[in-house]
C-alpha cells in the first residue's frame, strides 16, 4: 500500500511539474528525495541509502562519457563544414513530389550518422521544413517525416546515446543490438517509405526549393574532403570498431579539417568543443549553430540523476509489486506486450526518453530470458515511443526547434509502425516458438535468444 502511494505521488509530481513548467532535473531530484524517504521508512540507514544512490551512476559512467564525446563530435562536424556540405547535397534531391520521402530518408541518414534525433532535426530537419515552407507544402506531413527519420538513428545507430544506454542497461553489445534492430525494423521502414511516397505525391507543394550553397560557401570550404568525418564513422562502424574509438577517430578527422581546410585558429578549438559552434553568418546560424559538450550537460545530469533510482528500487524492493504485475502480463500475453505497456506508461509519466528507458528496463528485467531479447524490446518500445507523445522532451523539443506544427506527431509513421509490427511478430512467435529458428525469423534478426518457450516458467 505504501509502495503504491509512493509511486502514485511520484507520477503525480512528474505530471504536475511538467504542466507547471518545472525543469525535469528538479523533478527527478525531488523524486530521489521521495525514494530516499521511503528507504528510511523501510529501516535503511543513511550509509546504506548513500550506497544505493551511488550504485546506479557508477554503472552509467561509460554512457556519460559517450555523451561528452558525442557533444564534441557534433560541434566539430559543424565547424569542419561536414554538416553544411551534406545539407547542400541534400537540397539537390528535393522537388515538390519527393519532398516528404526525401525529408524522411535524409533525416534517417543524418540520424544514423550522428546517432541523435536532435542532431538530425537541427540540421537536415530544419532545412526540410524550410524547403516545405518555400514550396507551400503540407507542413504537418513534412514534420511527421522529419520526426520519423530523426528517430531512426536513436534506435539503431551505433553512435546513438540511446542505443549505448540500452546496451549498458541490458549488458549486451551495441553492434549486435544494432544488427538486430535494423533487421526487425526493415519492414516498418519500408512501409513508412510507401506511406510517405503516396502522401507526398498527393500533397506536394508547387514552389521551388531554395539554394543554400551560396550562404554556406561564404563561411565554409565545401569541397569533398569535408565528408571524410562521416566516412570514418561509416567505415569503422561497418568494421565493428569500438564505438569510443570510432567517435575519437571521426573527431580527430573533423578537427584536422577545421584547422587545415576551414582555417579555424587552434586557440578557438577548445571553446568550440565545449560550447559548440557559432557562425557569424546570420543567414546560416540557425542551421549550423550548436553542439558542444555543454549542450549535453542537461542529458548527462538527467541520466546521472535517474540512474540513482535503480539502486534504491533494487535495495528497497519498491518495484517488486509492479514487477510481478509486468511478469503476469508477460505470461498471459507476450514478453514484448508487457514491455510495450510498461514503456507507454513510463514514457507518458516520465516525459523523457532516458528516464523511460531506465524505468522500463528496471521493471521488465525478468520478462525476457536474456539481455539481448530485452534490448530488442526496449529499442522497439521505450526508445521511440517518446517521439509520439507530444509532451515528452524528445518530441516537443524537436517540434519547437524545427518549427513544425504539433499535428506532425500524427504523421510520425515509423514510430507507430515499429511497436505495432514488433507486437505482431511477438504474438506470432509466442504461438509458434520455433519461428525464431527458421529462415524468416533469422531474416528478422531473431535467434535462439528470443525463444519464448521457457518464459512461462521463468
Amino acid at each position: 500500500m505504501v509502495e503504491s502511494a509512493v509511486l502514485v505521488l511520484f507520477a503525480a509530481m512528474l505530471v504536475g511539474g511538467v504542466i507547471a513548467g518545472v525543469p525535469l532535473l528538479a523533478l527527478l531530484a525531488l523524486g530521489l528525495l521521495l525514494f530516499c524517504a521511503y528507504a528510511v521508512y523501510r529501516g535503511h540507514g543513511i550509509r546504506e541509502i548513500a550506497r544505493m544512490v551511488l550504485q546506479g551512476p557508477r554503472t552509467a559512467i561509460p554512457v556519460l562519457g559517450m555523451f561528452v564525446l558525442i557533444g564534441a563530435l557534433t560541434a566539430s562536424w559543424r565547424a569542419s563544414g561536414t554538416i553544411p556540405a551534406i545539407t547542400c547535397w541534400s537540397v539537390q534531391m528535393v522537388n515538390p513530389r519527393t519532398l516528404v520521402i526525401a525529408s524522411f530518408l535524409l533525416c534517417a541518414a543524418m540520424s544514423m550518422l550522428t546517432g541523435s534525433s536532435f542532431a538530425a532535426a537541427a540540421t537536415v530537419g530544419v532545412i526540410c521544413v524550410a524547403i516545405a515552407g518555400a514550396m507551400r507544402a503540407d507542413m504537418a506531413l513534412v514534420g511527421g517525416a522529419v520526426l520519423s527519420g530523426s528517430f531512426v538513428g536513436d534506435r539503431c545507430s551505433p553512435l546513438s546515446s540511446t542505443a549505448n544506454l540500452v546496451a549498458t542497461l541490458t549488458h549486451t553489445h551495441v553492434f549486435d543490438n544494432v544488427r538486430r534492430m535494423i533487421r526487425i525494423g526493415a519492414i516498418p521502414f519500408a512501409l513508412s517509405c510507401v506511406v510517405y511516397v503516396t502522401l507526398g505525391v498527393s500533397s506536394g507543394g508547387t514552389g521551388m526549393a531554395p539554394s543554400f550553397r551560396g550562404s554556406f560557401a561564404a563561411s565554409f570550404d565545401l569541397s569533398w574532403v569535408t565528408i571524410l568525418p562521416t566516412l570514418v564513422v561509416l567505415t569503422l562502424s561497418l568494421a565493428r570498431v569500438n564505438v569510443t574509438r570510432t567517435l575519437l577517430a571521426s573527431l580527430g578527422c573533423a578537427l584536422a579539417i577545421c584547422t587545415l581546410v576551414q582555417h579555424m585558429p587552434l586557440e578557438q578549438i577548445p571553446n568550440m568543443l565545449v560550447f559548440g559552434y557559432h557562425s557569424q553568418n546570420l543567414a546560416i546560424a540557425r542551421m549550423v549553430n550548436g553542439g558542444g559538450i555543454a549542450s549535453m550537460i542537461d542529458i548527462i545530469l538527467i541520466v546521472a540523476m535517474a540512474s540513482t533510482y535503480a539502486g534504491i528500487f533494487e535495495g528497497t524492493g519498491l518495484l517488486l509489486g509492479l514487477t510481478e504485475f509486468v511478469n503476469r502480463v508477460a505470461r498471459g500475453a507476450t514478453p514484448f506486450a508487457s514491455v510495450l505497456v510498461t514503456s507507454i506508461v513510463t514514457c507518458a509519466v516520465a516525459c523523457d526518453q532516458v528516464v523511460a528507458l531506465m524505468l522500463t528496463a528496471q521493471l521488465c528485467a525478468d520478462t525476457e530470458r536474456g539481455g539481448s531479447a530485452l534490448a530488442l524490446d526496449l529499442e522497439n518500445s521505450a526508445a521511440i515511443i517518446p517521439a509520439v507523445i507530444p509532451w515528452s522532451t524528445s518530441c516537443i523539443g524537436i517540434i519547437a526547434f524545427v518549427g513544425m506544427p504539433l499535428t506532425s506527431v500524427a504523421f510520425n509513421c515509423l514510430c507507430y509502425l515499429i511497436p505495432l509490427w514488433t507486437l505482431a511478430v511477438s504474438v506470432y512467435q509466442h504461438r509458434h516458438p520455433a519461428f525464431v529458428h527458421g529462415r524468416c525469423g533469422r531474416l528478422l534478426g531473431l535467434d535462439a535468444r528470443d525463444d519464448a518457450r521457457d518464459d512461462a516458467s521463468g
